[in-house]
C-alpha cells in the first residue's frame, strides 16, 4: 500500500511538473511572437520625437502582463528600452509622473540618454535626460551569445538592470545580423505561475537557478531573500541540486527545516537549449502525511476509472463504426494543437453526443480558419475598403448571421455614419437616425438589438434583430459600427461566439485606425505637393499654371499607354505606380524655387529686379543735354548760331539713333547677327561725364566689388559697360555637387552671375546669358537635391528620378545626368513631352508667343528625330489624340488650327 501511495505521488508531482511546463510555454509564445515582430522593424533607429511606431508594442506588453519590459540594440552600442512601468520603478524614479504607464528609454555609449514617459493613450506626458551609468548592451550575454541563424536565445537567470530583479530574458538577433531584440521575465512575472505549482496549502515552493538563487516563489520575496538564512536546512539539502538532469523523475526526500521534520520534492526543469531550473517544493511532514492519505483514499477510484478506461477502450475496438468519429475528432484536436487546422467535412455517428462534440469541434476548427486568414489578410490589407470587406465577411461567416453591414466615420465628422461594406444584398440599415437618437447605444461593448430597435433599424428588410458592436480608436474615438442582423431567432451558439467577434473586430479597429492615420498622413504630403507646385506657379505671373498642366498631360499620356494594345503592351500602372507617377509630375520643376525670379522670368536682356536699359536710356538723356550746353557754351564763344544748331542736331539725331539701337537688342526676340554685335562693341566707346559718386548709399556687398583705389570725380565713363563689379563668384556653399549623392554632369560656369551691359546685350538668342541658362538648368539639380532628402515610402522611392529626367535626352545629350535610351525612366519620358508640349503652347511667358497646335507638334517630331524625345511616347501622345484631349480644354481657340498626323510622324518615322 505505502508503495502504490508514493506511485501516486510520483504520478501527482508528474502532473504539476507537467502543468508547470506547460506554463512557462504559455509565458514564452507571447515572447518569442514579440520577437518575430520586431525583428522586422528597425526599432533602434526610430524616430524618438514621433512616437507612433510605438502603438503594437505598447499593445504586446498591455496584452502580455508576464513580460515586463522590450527592447533592442545594435552594434554601434545604440539601444532603446520600452519598459511596463511598475510600482518597484514609482519608488526608484522621483521624477516619473503620475500617470505614467510606459516609459522609453533612448541610450547610446557616449552622451545625453533621454527617457520618454506615456500614459496609456501613449501621449508623451513628460521626458528627461538622465544617466544610465555606462550601460553597455553589447557586453551583455543576451547580446553577444545570439546566433546569425535567428533561433531564440534563452538566458541564464541574472540580476536586470536598473531593477536588480531576477529574471530570465529571450533574444533573438535580426536576419541582417547588426542588432538584437529582447524579451524579460523578472521574478515576479514568474512568481505568479509558482503560486499554483506548490502541493499543499502550507507548501513552499521555489523556483531555482543551478546557483541556488531564487527566480521564483508562492511566497513573498524580495532581491535580498536569502534561502540560507531563511530556509537552512533546505539550503543544507540542496548541495547537489545540479548534479540532477532535467526530465529525470522527481527526487523526494526527508529533511529537517527550522526545526520541523519536512519532505523535500525536486523536479529539473529544462529552459531554453542549454539551462536548467529546478522546482522545489518543501512541505511539512504531517501535510504530505495528510496529502498521502488522500491520494490513498482514491487509489480505488483510481483504480475504477482505469478500469473504466479499459471497458470504453474495449467497446471502441468492438465497434470501429462509432470509434472512426473519435479518431476523426482525434486528429482535429491534434491539428488544432500543432496549429494545421483547415476546413473539413463532417463525419457522423451513431452516437448523438459524439455527433455533437465532433460538429462543435469541426466548426471551432473552421472559426480557427477563417479567423486567422482573416488576419492574414487584414495584417496585408493596404486599402480600408478592403479591410472593410474583409471584417464583414468573416462576422457573417463566424456568426451565420443574415447580413453584416459596417459603418465608418471620418476624422472631422465622428457623428456621421457612412456605409463602407454590406456582406450581402440587404438594403442598408437605418443606422444614422437610430444612432442620433441613441447616443448611448455607441458607449456599450456590444449592443442588443431589441424587437423594437430591429423595427428601426432593419425597416423594410428581411432581419428582425441583431448586434451593434462600436470600433473605437485608441482616444476612445468611434471611427465605425458594425451592425449584424439575422432573419430568425438568435440561438446559444451566437450568444457564445460573440465574444469571439467583440475581439476580432478589436485586432481590426488598431488597423482600420492604423490606415485612418496612413490616409491622412498621405493626403497630407499630396496637398504639401500640391501647394509646392501652386507656390511655384504663383511665384513667377509669366508661368502660372505650368506645373499644374503638366501632370494633367501625363495622366493623359499614362492612360493612353495603359490601353495601347501594341508598344505599350506589357505598361500598365498599379494605384501606387501611379501615384508615383504623378506626384513626380507634380514636383518635376520644384527645383525652380531656388532660381531667381528675374532671371525664370527674364523678359529683356538687361533686366534684373529691373530693366537697365532706363539706365542707359538716362546716360543718353545726360549726353543730349550734354549736346545743349556745348550748343550755348558755342555762341557764348561766339560761334556762327547756325553752324552751332547744325552740329547740335546732328549729334541729338546720331544719340537718339543708337540707343534705339540698343533698345532694339534688348527684347532678344531676334537673333542678332555678328554685326549687330560688333555695333554693340563701337557704341560702347562713346563716354558720358559722371560728377556724382558711386559708392555711396549702396549695401556693403555692392561697395565690396568696387575696385580699391581713389574715386576721382569727374569720372568719364562708357555708356555701356562690362564692369568687375557686375561679375558675382560663387560661394563655397554653392558649388554644384555639394549637397547631393548624385553625378551631376553639367558644366558650371566660372561666375555666379555677370551682369554687364555688353555682356548680356551680346547674347544671340533669347535673353539669357551662359550664367543666367545654368541657372534655369540648374533647377533639375536643385529637384534632385530637394527631392532626394525626403524618405519616402518604398513605392514613392523613384520620385526624384521620375521627376529629375525630364530634361535627360534619348541621344544622352541632356541634363544633368546624361542618361541615355532606356536609363531615363519612362515616367521621365511621359514628363518630358508634357513638359515640351505645355511650354510651346502655354499663352502666358513674356518672352515669346505662344505656338499653334500645329506648329508646337511639328517643333516637337523634330525633336523626335533628333533623339531628344523618346519615339514611341511623342507618337503615342499624337496617334491616341492625346494632344488633341489637352488642346480642346487648355488651349485659346485662335491656337486651335489643323494637324496633320501623318505629315508630322513622317518627319521623325525612318522609311
Amino acid at each position: 500500500m505505502e508503495s502504490e501511495r508514493e506511485n501516486f505521488i510520483n504520478e501527482y508531482v508528474k502532473k504539476y511538473t507537467s502543468n508547470l511546463q506547460g506554463q512557462i510555454k504559455l509565458i514564452s509564445i507571447p515572447a518569442i511572437t514579440s520577437l518575430d515582430m520586431l525583428i522586422v522593424v528597425n526599432l533602434v533607429e526610430n524616430n524618438d520625437n514621433d512616437l507612433t511606431w510605438l502603438a503594437p508594442i505598447a499593445t504586446t506588453l498591455i496584452k502580455n502582463p508576464y513580460i515586463t519590459s522590450l527592447y533592442a540594440a545594435n552594434q554601434t552600442g545604440k539601444s532603446v528600452f520600452i519598459y511596463r512601468v511598475t510600482e518597484d520603478m514609482r519608488s526608484s524614479v522621483n521624477t516619473l509622473p503620475a500617470n505614467a504607464v510606459f516609459s522609453v528609454n533612448f541610450n547610446q555609449v557616449s552622451g545625453k540618454q533621454r527617457r520618454v514617459f506615456l500614459n496609456q493613450e501613449l501621449e508623451v506626458v513628460s521626458w528627461e535626460y538622465y544617466d544610465n551609468g555606462g550601460y553597455e548592451p553589447r557586453v551583455r550575454p543576451w547580446f553577444k551569445n545570439t546566433k546569425l541563424d535567428g533561433s531564440i536565445l534563452i538566458s541564464k537567470p541574472y540580476k536586470f538592470y536598473p531593477s536588480q530583479h531576477l529574471g530570465i530574458t529571450f533574444s533573438r538577433r535580426a536576419y541582417d545580423g547588426k542588432s538584437v531584440v529582447g524579451a524579460d521575465f523578472d521574478y515576479k512575472s514568474l512568481s505568479r505561475v509558482a503560486q499554483d505549482m506548490k502541493y499543499s496549502k502550507h507548501a513552499k515552493t521555489f523556483l531555482l537557478t543551478p546557483t541556488k538563487d531564487v527566480i521564483a516563489s508562492n511566497i513573498d520575496i524580495d532581491n535580498d531573500y536569502s534561502l540560507e538564512s531563511s530556509e537552512p536546512g533546505l539550503m543544507k539539502a540542496l548541495v547537489n541540486l545540479d548534479r540532477l538532469a532535467p526530465f529525470n523523475n522527481t527526487v523526494m526526500q526527508s529533511i529537517t527545516n527550522n526545526g520541523q521534520l519536512s519532505r523535500l520534492l525536486i523536479t529539473p526543469l529544462n529552459v531554453g537549449d542549454e539551462h536548467v531550473i529546478y522546482l522545489v517544493n518543501l512541505l511539512k511532514e504531517q501535510d504530505f502525511l495528510a496529502t498521502s492519505a488522500y491520494f490513498g483514499s482514491h487509489l480505488n477510484v483510481q483504480n475504477m476509472l482505469f478500469l473504466t478506461l479499459i471497458f470504453f477502450i474495449i467497446s471502441i475496438l468492438s465497434t470501429r463504426r462509432i470509434a472512426r468519429p473519435l479518431i476523426y475528432l482525434n486528429k482535429s484536436l491534434t491539428n488544432i494543437q500543432t496549429f494545421k487546422y483547415r476546413h473539413k467535412k463532417y463525419k457522423p455517428s451513431n452516437i448523438t453526443e459524439i455527433d455533437q462534440l465532433n460538429e462543435t469541434m469541426l466548426l471551432m476548427e473552421s472559426v480557427l480558419v477563417d479567423f486567422f486568414n482573416n488576419l492574414y489578410h487584414v495584417a496585408r490589407s493596404s486599402k480600408p475598403e478592403e479591410l472593410s470587406a474583409s471584417i464583414v465577411e468573416q462576422t457573417e461567416v463566424i456568426l451565420s448571421a443574415s447580413s453584416c453591414q459596417l459603418f465608418i466615420t471620418n476624422r472631422t465628422n465622428r457623428q456621421e455614419f457612412h456605409l463602407a461594406a454590406n456582406s450581402g444584398s440587404i438594403p442598408e440599415f437605418e443606422l444614422q437616425s437610430f444612432a442620433r437618437e441613441n447616443k448611448d447605444v455607441l458607449d456599450k461593448h456590444v449592443y442588443k438589438v431589441s424587437n423594437q430597435d430591429g423595427q428601426i433599424i432593419f425597416s423594410g428588410g428581411p432581419c428582425k434583430t441583431g448586434f451593434i458592436i462600436p470600433l473605437m480608436n485608441r482616444k476612445e474615438e468611434n471611427i465605425g459600427v458594425l451592425v449584424i442582423g439575422f432573419k430568425d431567432k438568435i440561438d446559444k451558439t451566437v450568444y457564445d461566439r460573440i465574444r469571439l467577434v467583440r475581439n476580432f473586430i478589436g485586432f481590426n479597429e488598431i488597423v482600420l485606425e492604423h490606415l485612418e492615420k496612413e490616409q491622412e498622413q498621405q493626403e497630407l504630403f499630396h496637398s504639401f505637393v500640391m501647394m509646392t507646385a501652386t507656390a511655384l506657379d504663383t511665384k513667377s505671373p509669366y508661368t502660372g499654371g505650368h506645373c499644374q498642366r503638366v501632370p494633367e498631360i501625363t495622366k493623359l499620356i499614362a492612360e493612353a499607354a495603359e490601353s495601347d494594345t501594341d508598344r505599350f503592351a506589357d505598361f500598365s500602372l498599379t494605384s501606387k505606380s501611379r501615384e508615383e507617377l504623378l506626384i513626380a509630375a507634380w514636383l518635376h520643376d520644384c527645383g525652380k524655387v531656388t532660381t531667381p525670379d528675374y532671371v525664370m522670368d527674364k523678359a529683356t536682356k538687361l533686366e534684373t529686379i529691373y530693366d537697365r536699359i532706363h539706365e542707359i536710356r538716362m546716360r543718353y538723356e545726360v549726353l543730349k543735354r550734354d549736346a545743349d550746353v556745348v550748343y550755348w557754351q558755342s555762341i557764348a564763344k561766339g560761334i556762327n548760331k547756325t553752324q552751332a544748331q547744325q552740329v547740335c542736331h546732328e549729334l541729338k539725331a546720331e544719340l537718339d539713333e543708337e540707343f534705339a539701337f540698343i533698345a532694339s537688342c534688348n527684347p532678344g526676340s531676334e537673333f542678332l547677327a555678328p554685326e549687330k554685335q560688333q555695333r554693340l562693341a563701337e557704341i560702347s566707346k562713346r563716354t558720358w561725364l559722371r560728377t556724382l559718386p558711386d559708392d555711396i548709399g549702396i549695401s556693403q556687398q555692392a561697395l565690396a566689388k568696387k575696385p580699391e583705389g581713389f574715386n576721382q570725380l569727374p569720372a568719364i565713363e562708357n555708356v555701356l559697360a562690362d564692369k568687375l563689379e557686375h561679375l558675382c563668384t560663387w560661394e563655397e556653399k554653392q558649388k554644384q555637387n555639394k549637397h547631393s549623392k548624385r553625378d551631376f554632369k553639367i558644366l558650371q560656369p566660372a561666375h555666379r552671375f555677370n551682369r554687364g551691359e555688353i555682356h548680356n546685350l551680346i547674347v544671340k538668342a533669347g535673353t539669357l546669358t551662359e550664367e543666367e541658362r545654368y541657372h534655369i538648368n540648374d533647377h533639375i539639380v536643385q529637384t534632385y537635391i530637394m527631392l532626394d532628402q525626403i524618405m519616402y515610402p518604398e513605392y514613392l522611392k523613384n520620385v526624384p528620378l521620375i521627376a529629375g529626367s525630364h530634361h535627360e535626352k534619348m541621344n544622352g545629350e541632356g541634363y544633368p545626368l546624361k542618361l541615355k535610351g532606356e536609363e531615363i525612366p519612362m515616367g521621365g519620358r511621359m514628363i518630358a513631352v508634357a513638359d515640351i508640349f505645355e511650354a510651346l503652347t502655354a499663352s502666358d511667358r513674356p518672352y515669346k508667343d505662344a505656338k499653334k497646335l500645329s506648329q508646337a507638334l511639328k517643333i516637337m517630331a523634330f525633336m523626335v528625330k533628333d533623339e531628344h524625345l523618346d519615339h514611341d511616347v511623342f507618337d503615342l501622345f499624337l496617334t491616341k489624340g492625346v494632344y488633341k484631349s489637352y488642346a480642346d480644354e487648355y488651349l485659346k481657340p485662335e491656337q486651335l488650327d489643323f494637324v496633320d498626323v501623318d505629315e508630322l510622324r513622317a518627319i521623325y518615322i525612318k522609311r
